[in-house]
């Protein structure tokens, strides 16, 4: 009977912590996004592969700190068939690009109320314009839209590494385009 109570327990801690740190359900992801380190930061990078202009915003912030705790957020009209230059951004739990978690964030931080704000680029969602670029509808969705992307730390990324968002058009999507998301990782995700 000891010896059976002893092998149940075992074999329940053994699946726990296979389900909490080595799991790919939700209770994996959520563990590893709580225990990877967060020391650094990370680059973005935007490549629009579209023939309009992107106007978005985006940056890192900690969904699990409720405080409402730290946030980055930076906005960019990016043009036409060109890459930005990588923007880095102290390394946290997410990192968006809209997002409607991110957007409320940022709006219970007040960040959209900082100097040179691009209030037409602020949205949960990247816009695409094929307006001059000096009009009042230069960051609208004049041309469609693409629904925003996050990425978790320890489950997408780690600190240092460069996070690439590309913007396609795609007529499948509900706004006609699309971000593809890719890493450079500085060091494997599980190290």
């Amino acid at each position: 009977m000891v010896r059976s109570k002893r092998w149940l327990t075992a074999t329940g801690a053994i699946l726990l912590a296979a389900a909490l740190g080595g799991g790919t359900g939700c209770l994996g992801t959520v563990y590893k996004n709580l225990t990877k380190e967060r020391a650094g930061n990370v680059k973005l990078l935007f490549i629009n592969n579209t023939q309009y202009r992107a106007s978005f915003c985006y940056g890192s912030w900690d969904a699990w700190d409720r405080t409402p705790g730290e946030a980055t957020l930076q906005t960019l009209r990016l043009e036409a068939f060109t890459a930005g230059t990588p923007a880095t951004v102290p390394c946290r739990r997410n990192a968006a690009v809209g997002t409607q978690d991110f957007y409320d964030r940022a709006v219970a931080l007040k960040l959209d109320e900082n100097t040179n704000f691009d209030l037409d680029a602020f949205d949960t969602t990247v816009h695409f314009s094929a307006a001059a670029v000096d009009s009042d509808t230069a960051a609208l969705p004049t041309e469609g839209s693409a629904a925003g992307l996050e990425k978790l730390l320890g489950v997408d990324y780690s600190c240092e590494d460069t996070l690439i968002f590309t913007f396609n058009e795609d007529p499948a999507e509900p706004g006609g385009f699309r971000i593809d998301f890719q890493v450079i990782l500085d060091k494997p995700l599980g190290e």
